[in-house]
């Protein structure tokens, strides 16, 4: 690709008026490979649709292509059964949709939901009411679910170098393998899996390691909750998974974590958060939320005051927060250079208790321990 002329592109500038947008230099110089990009960007042939000559061409030949399939497509498709039930089930009626509970795991958790099923098969997912948890909300990912059991990129059969095998060739393979690092107590096995909260899969693996003690497991997931687990630990002195209360929270700080978008308690958060915004009852205050992060985030846009941080600065930021609410270990601590005081100052007086999220360090986690137990 050819270098841009700057000097050209200044030029155009400034023979603009009024505001102007563009994705790229590349689209303000206009240069020759931007423009034959964009010309592929849209279906081969749209620009004949310009051209009258030409699309009346393009019609053509659009109408017989049309024919031809349809042609091509009346061809009997072979028969197939409707077989009726021997036993009609009694809760089974076609047309009407039949719900049960379920779970949806993500992140190592699960998410109580309800799914809405046609003859057997799920279609819909719903929230639950009924469970504390999510209070009767459900999210993207829950809804998005359901997708993943029709994808048609989904594997829907055993292969092994692009052969179709059986669930029995698989467990002959697999069983093989074990059996020959057993004089060996598995040295050599490995077990990958995502984080595991299911009971009798941990028992299950569990009871293997110890049939197999020199076989390791490793678990590994894309994004992890090592950092909020370390976090907890040296605040509690046990791995424990924090929750927190926002329903009596009057004043919430977030640390460039987002509580409504990957927390595990997501969604109940979310209705907490919400129910206290809410002037019904009697209620005349509103819960405030301060958000201090280096990216924008769903809490973060939500929040009513906001001030955008490096990553590096937020835990200086955290522990001149905690050194001026008086929390032990941390006094002395200066806000870094070029950070807005004001922001910090009118967080410090304000005069409700203050809440901090979990965040993504655990040396600010062990502060927020002490700050959260100021709610």
């Amino acid at each position: 690709m050819r270098e841009l002329d700057l000097s050209a592109i200044r030029a155009r500038l400034a023979s603009k008026q009024g505001p102007t947008y563009w994705r790229s230099l590349e689209e303000l110089a206009e240069t020759p490979e931007f423009e034959e990009m964009l010309h592929r960007e849209f279906p081969e042939h749209a620009s004949e649709w310009n051209d009258p000559t030409g699309r009346r061409n393009f019609l053509k030949l659009m109408g017989a292509s049309i024919a031809l399939a349809g042609a091509a497509a009346c061809t009997r498709q072979p028969e197939e059964r409707i077989v009726p039930y021997v036993r009609q089930p009694e809760e089974i009626i076609p047309g009407r949709p039949l719900f049960f509970a379920t779970a949806m795991p993500h992140g190592g958790f699960a998410t109580p939901v309800l799914a809405e099923s046609h003859m057997g098969r799920p279609t819909k997912i719903e929230p639950n009411p009924e469970h504390p948890t999510t209070k009767g909300g459900t999210d993207v990912y829950a809804q998005g679910s359901i997708l993943t059991l029709y994808d048609p990129d989904r594997s829907k059969t055993i292969s092994y170098r692009g052969e179709i095998r059986t669930w029995n060739d698989f467990a002959a393979a697999i069983g093989g393998a074990i059996a020959g690092r057993r004089n060996f107590q598995g040295g050599g096995l490995r077990i990958l899996t995502e984080t595991i909260t299911s009971p009798t899969l941990t028992a299950q693996i569990t009871a293997f390691m110890q049939s197999m003690p020199q076989a390791k497991w490793v678990v590994y997931d894309p994004i992890t909750r090592d950092s909020a687990r370390a976090g907890a630990k040296a605040a509690f002195n046990q791995d424990v998974e924090t929750r927190y209360n926002l329903a009596n929270a009057d004043v919430i700080l977030a640390l460039d974590s987002d509580l409504l978008e990957s927390s595990p308690g997501r969604l109940r958060y979310a209705r907490d958060f919400a129910d206290r915004r809410r002037l019904v009852e009697g209620n005349t205050k509103m819960n405030r939320l301060y958000a201090i992060e280096s990216r924008i985030s769903i809490l973060g846009a939500k929040a009513d005051h906001r001030l955008p941080l490096r990553a590096s600065d937020i835990e200086p930021v955290a522990r001149a927060i905690a050194g001026q609410l008086g929390v032990s270990g941390a006094a002395g601590e200066a806000l870094p250079a070029g950070i807005d005081g004001r922001f910090i100052d009118a967080l410090v007086k304000d005069p409700r208790p203050t809440a901090v999220n979990r965040s993504s360090s655990p040396a600010i986690s062990s502060q927020r321990a002490c700050i959260t137990s100021r709610i």
